[in-house]
């Protein structure tokens, strides 16, 4: 189990940033020189100063400072000068991780067909996305069964809204902007390569919505991302992805063997590819 401490210090008045940076430039030097996890450094609201060091282990930890005079070294110095108060330091041991740093998403600009606008997606639109995300016939190719209330909608659509890597685009009609049918998605993947992804409601069906605000949202991959090429996938029976991807102008490119496993069982699917033109 890696270990972690919790130091806590009051600083003189007038003496803040230059702690700051003397902490930062030490803190850096240990992560070099013996492998720590690194710290973060948290200025609470009565102005005291946290820090929470992570280590591989506590023996790392006492190894590493048993074997260097850190507190020698001018930046030690300097941050012993800026403390009033030290006060005891806690060790801890992990026994749960759910800390994890979450990239930006990218912006969402607003975009326009003939018919549709496409913005960004808010998590109001769970109501009108309902129906596209709890019928059966609608979800039977998803990766994911069916959601049974507007609330599971809302936590489902959190990942498209804030997801690492995404820019998740709702259409909807010109003259109601807030009547979700349906979104496309870029999902970042390689360096100059996204997943183009899908969804609309089932009363959005066979009027070439998807067709039209997919199409907007590749050529903003393409012109205004720059990428040089966009990738989808399809389960193998998904007759109507597939007719819409080819009439993109989606090249099938693969078929990979038992690449998911959903709430119908273990499906293969089917890779689709664009080119920057």
């Amino acid at each position: 189990m890696s270990a972690a401490v919790l130091y806590r210090w009051q600083i003189k008045p007038g003496r803040e940033d230059d702690f700051r940076a003397a902490w930062t430039e030490g803190t850096k030097l240990i992560h070099k020189t013996c492998a720590s996890y690194g710290a973060r450094l948290h200025r609470a609201s009565d102005g005291q100063f946290w820090s929470y060091a992570r280590w591989p282990d506590e023996a790392a930890r006492k190894a590493c400072f048993d074997s260097h005079d850190f507190f020698s070294m001018d930046c030690f110095k300097t941050m012993q000068d800026c403390i009033e108060t030290r006060f005891d330091e806690v060790v801890l041991t992990l026994t749960d991780d759910e800390l994890a740093e979450r990239g930006k998403t990218h912006p969402v600009p607003e975009l326009e067909t003939g018919r549709l606008i496409l913005r960004a997606m808010r998590p109001e639109d769970a109501g009108p996305l309902f129906p596209a995300l709890s019928d059966a016939a609608n979800m039977h190719y998803w990766s994911s069964g069916p959601l049974e209330s507007v609330d599971a909608v809302r936590d489902y659509l959190s990942w498209n809204i804030h997801g690492e890597g995404v820019q998740c685009f709702v259409f909807a009609p010109k003259s109601d902007p807030d009547d979700a049918l349906g979104w496309v998605i870029l999902m970042d993947r390689k360096p100059g390569t996204a997943e183009l992804g899908y969804m609309q409601r089932p009363d959005a069906h066979g009027k070439g919505f998807a067709r039209e605000a997919a199409a907007r949202v590749i050529r903003h991959g393409f012109e205004t991302r720059g990428f040089r090429r966009i990738w989808a996938d399809a389960d193998i029976d998904n007759a109507a992805s597939i007719r819409l991807l080819e009439a993109l102008g989606f090249e099938r490119e693969g078929h990979l063997r038992g690449e998911w496993e959903t709430h119908i069982g273990v499906r293969d699917s089917l890779i689709f590819g664009l080119m920057r033109p």
